[in-house]
């Protein structure tokens, strides 16, 4: 047996020592009663008085531990689930602040209104959240509270995390790893980014992803002809040692391979606005297995330990009343 607020139990405690002033109180009580009766009409007055006190203690008892929340055995529970759990990866690099996202709206927050657009789509499907920069990071687990993952979009910045660079590679990895390995649904990863890859290589990734049965959706964000980035400072250009400037532009090519080689699907967000190629092909994969599951479950018992409770206190009162009528 285990209980859900195990830390109620402990009401118990003083619940003896206040039943023993009970019984103290009650055989004053009687005690005026011994001289006006016969020994043997006493002892019957007393056990009535006994069998009260004890049906007022378990009652109590029982709600007591029925606040607690017992739980014991098990059993299998069916219930209906998409099926479908998603981690939407963020590339937050400095190279997403360049604004060629689509409207004149940076890459990043051209990633945010796409990636919110799907979640006020499909609301009832789990979320996580990764960050990706020069190493990736897991910011929200897999989760229905779609509040939170709302908020942490709507923050984004290149400065959510400190690593300078772009590690794809590893964004991609560390989202592989927020599926539970439990989990029976289809997983994907929606990856949002321009596609620059300066410390790391998407190089076999596929393969890590194809084994866990991971497929990709890749958002592009930015425009072909690309824009020179600046220092972190913003002062000036970032340079190669030539001294020509480093020009950031979307690598479709490369995240069109990766969502090939996954199974998955490519998405231009800064020139198509409409996600519903993306929301068909999720709503497939949703619908494509059963959406009947079976979990198991350890059943509260609370009702039990209720029903008791009104039992006991319906019998203390039954004695009450004929412990008086008696009299």
């Amino acid at each position: 047996m285990n209980f859900d607020n195990p830390r109620i139990l402990w009401s118990l405690v003083p619940l003896f020592p206040l039943w023993l002033l009970f019984i103290k109180h009650r055989s004053k009580r009687l005690a005026a009663f011994q001289t006006m009766t016969s020994p043997e009409g006493y002892r019957k007055l007393r056990s009535f008085s006994m069998n009260l006190a004890i049906h007022f203690l378990f009652c109590f008892s029982s709600l007591i531990i029925a606040l607690a929340g017992p739980r014991w055995g098990g059993r299998l529970v069916s219930e209906y689930s998409s099926g479908l759990d998603i981690v939407l990866a963020f590339d937050v690099s400095r190279s997403m602040d360049l604004k060629d996202g689509g409207g004149g709206q940076s890459r990043l927050d051209a990633a945010r209104q796409a990636a919110l657009s799907l979640i006020e789509a499909r609301p009832d499907f789990r979320y996580a959240v990764c960050l990706g920069k020069g190493k990736g990071v897991l910011g929200i687990p897999l989760t229905d509270d779609q509040e939170a993952v709302i908020n942490l979009i709507a923050s984004l910045s290149s400065d959510s995390i400190s690593a300078a660079g772009t590690n794809l590679q590893d964004l991609l990895e560390v989202s592989s790893r927020a599926f539970p390995e439990e989990s029976p649904g289809k997983r994907r990863i929606i990856l949002f980014t321009d596609g620059e890859d300066t410390r790391g290589t998407m190089d076999g990734i596929e393969r890590l992803l194809n084994a866990r049965g991971i497929g990709v959706v890749a958002v592009g964000v930015g425009s072909l002809q690309g824009l020179p980035v600046p220092q972190a400072d913003g002062t000036s250009l970032l340079r190669r040692p030539n001294g020509t400037p480093v020009i950031s532009q979307l690598r479709e090519p490369a995240l069109h391979q990766l969502a090939e080689l996954t199974g998955g699907l490519y998405w231009n967000a800064s020139r198509e606005s409409s996600p519903a190629p993306v929301l068909a092909y999720l709503d497939s994969l949703a619908s494509s297995r059963s959406s009947l599951e079976y979990r198991r479950e350890v059943p509260s018992r609370q009702v039990w330990f209720i029903l008791a409770a009104l039992v006991c206190f319906a019998a203390a009162r039954f004695l009450e009343e004929s412990l008086w009528k008696k009299r």
